[in-house]
This record gives C-alpha cells, structure tokens and sequence, in this order.
C-alpha cells in the first residue's frame, strides 16, 4: 500500500480538497474555484502549442491534450455517451443478489461537487487518461463519509507508485485510486485524433474554396506578366472562386485544374473517423453516426441498440469503478456496490430520469 505523509500544513487532503470544492457554496457558483489550482475540466498544456505556433507557425507535437481530443466530435460524442449515461444512474448495494440500503455517501455529499457530477468527470479521467483518483472522508470507524473526485493536474504517480497530490503523498486510507480498463484515449487514440483533426481541417478547406488548385497557364510567350499584375491575376481569381461565381480569361491564358473535385475523400474519411472513435470507446458506431458497409443489410429494433449499449459499452466502463468500490476498504466484506441499470433495461422508459435519493 502507499506510503503517506501528512501535509506541511498539517491540513489533510480531504480537508484541501473539499476547501477547494467549495464547501456550501450555492447558485451559480462553480464547483472547483479558482483558488491557485486548475479547474477539473481546464486543460492548460496546450500553452505550449500556442507558443511554439508563435514561433514556428503550425506545428505538430507528440502529445495530444484533452482539448484537441474533445474538438473531434465523434469523440465528444462518445464521451457525452458513457458519461452523461452512466453518470445518471445511481449506485446500488448488494449482498449476493440480493440489494440493500446503500451508503449515504453513495448518493449525496456535503461538498459543492454532486455525486453525479463526481462519477460523470470519473468517467472522463478514464477513457482519458486511463486512471482517476478520489480523495474520501472517514469517520472514527473508518467507515467512508463522503468522496471528491482530485482532478487529474492535481495528482500523479512516483517511480515507486506512490500517490502524489500536490507534490505530497498522500494516506491509503485516504484516497481510491480507480484504474481504468484500457490505456488513455489520449495516448492509444493519439494517432486518431490527429488525423481527425487533419481531415476536418482539409475539409473546411475545400468548403472553403470547394474547386481544386487552379492553375492560370501563361500560353504566350510574349504576354508575360509582372509580379504585381499576377499578384491581381490571382487576386481576382480566389475572390470570384470564393464567391462561385464567372470569370473572363484573356486569349493568353489557359485554365488548368489540378486534383479531383469530387468530396468523397472527405466524406469517407470523417465516417471511418467516427468508426475509429467507436471502437477505441467501445461504443457502436451506429450510435456515432458512422456507418459501416453492410450498415444498410442490418436491421436493428431501438431496444435491441440500448441492449448493445449497456452489455457491451456501459459495462465495460462500470466494471473497473464497481469493482474498486466493492473492495473490503470501500464496503465492507460480503457486500459490492454497482450501478443500477434498471432505468437503463426499461423498454418504456418514463419521462424522468432513473430515480435517486436525496
């Protein structure tokens, strides 16, 4: 188990944590203030991008941040999915098969960060980042109280896997570490968010100016322009292509165009972007819209899809968050906590969302 120390000032985690969630604040106010560390949903590496753009122009780099990640639809889409769905079922409590009352802590708190919004950013530290970590609160039993998801900037683990929270280490008994089932979108979907990026970005570029590259070829000799009358050549070419409209060549002067006009490239390509997305995420394609070849010869009923969800998508970003609760230092022995799908099973669902106590 990790070794921990207590903090210089002599306040515990849980206590920084929950200052820095905004005890008792109301209305508007948001979650995790300003309070000389980053917002959970702040991404601020790509700082360096901004300055190396600066200084090189557009340049590409190895790491791929979370901001990047969620600019590719498919993927925000994705991520809207599992987390907004998961996120609003509620977590039960077993024994064997049978369930039991579940832990106050399961479904309300006395910071300012709802359960929900809790497990919704989990969830986004996983497909992320691949691990999360959580910062509880004990009573004299040990018995968990309540729990504060630390933001991702905030923690980070040593060469000997000890817990760091803002350079300190941190209690076994006062953290969870979560580690998801698969690596971080953003280090096994790297090479998949970049070329996302890429096709979006040629593709607004063809939109804007949908005709290939245009060459105007000089064809005598003797009508040579200067710089600065091809500089207006070309001026009024692009501003007449920008507009889809007519334009008159002189006699000396042939138009060519050069590449392929068609857009199927693009559209072929944003599908298989989502396809890529979906399985990196686990989720359907269909349900990124992205359609495969025999999409049109499969015929599936609006149950069948929210089955395929829940089996083989949802499950497979519970598991790992009900198993680490259900262990002998979050619940006690004989017992699991797990997501309650039955809102989720419902063939006719009500028009609120799946019950949860207060």
């Amino acid at each position: 188990m990790w070794q921990g120390t207590p903090h210089p000032s002599g306040v515990g985690l849980w206590s920084r944590l929950k200052l820095a969630a905004g005890v008792g604040r109301t209305g508007g106010e948001l979650a995790y203030p300003n309070v000389g560390l980053q917002m959970p949903w702040t991404d601020n590496t790509h700082l360096s991008r901004i300055v190396l753009s600066d200084l090189f122009g557009d340049v590409e780099t190895d790491a791929i941040t979370r901001l990047e990640a969620m600019r590719v639809p498919s993927i925000a889409k994705g991520r809207a999915l599992i987390c907004g769905t998961l996120s609003r079922q509620p977590m039960a409590k077993f024994r064997g098969a049978e369930q039991v009352d579940a832990d106050a802590w399961l479904y309300r708190t006395d910071t300012g960060v709802s359960p929900q919004s809790r497990m919704l950013w989990t969830l986004d530290d996983l497909i992320f980042n691949g691990m999360c970590l959580w910062t509880v609160e004990r009573d004299a039993d040990g018995r968990i109280t309540d729990a504060l998801r630390v933001p991702p900037q905030w923690w980070s683990l040593d060469k000997d896997l000890n817990i760091l929270v803002d350079g300190v280490k941190a209690r076994a008994d006062e953290v969870i570490f979560f580690e998801g089932p698969q690596d971080g979108l953003l280090e096994i979907g790297r090479d998949m968010i970049r070329a996302a990026r890429n096709t979006t970005r040629a593709y607004s570029q063809r939109v804007e100016t949908p005709v290939p590259a245009v060459e105007l070829h000089m064809t005598d000799p003797n009508a040579d322009l200067n710089a600065p009358e091809i500089d207006q050549a070309l001026s009024q070419w692009e501003a007449v292509r920008r507009r889809g409209g007519t334009a008159v060549t002189p006699a000396s002067v042939e138009v060519k165009v050069h590449g392929d006009k068609a857009t199927d490239m693009f559209v072929e390509g944003r599908n298989a972007e989502r396809l890529d997305a979906a399985n990196f995420l686990a989720l359907p394609g269909a349900l990124l819209d992205g359609s495969t070849a025999t999409a049109s010869l499969t015929y599936s009923t609006q149950e069948g899809r929210r089955n395929e969800l829940v089996d083989y998508s949802l499950s497979f970003w519970a598991t790992p968050i009900e198993a680490r609760l259900s262990m002998d230092d979050v619940c006690e022995s004989g017992t699991r906590i797990a997501f309650d799908l039955a809102y989720l099973s419902t063939p006719n669902q009500p028009a609120q969302g799946p019950a949860s106590k207060d």
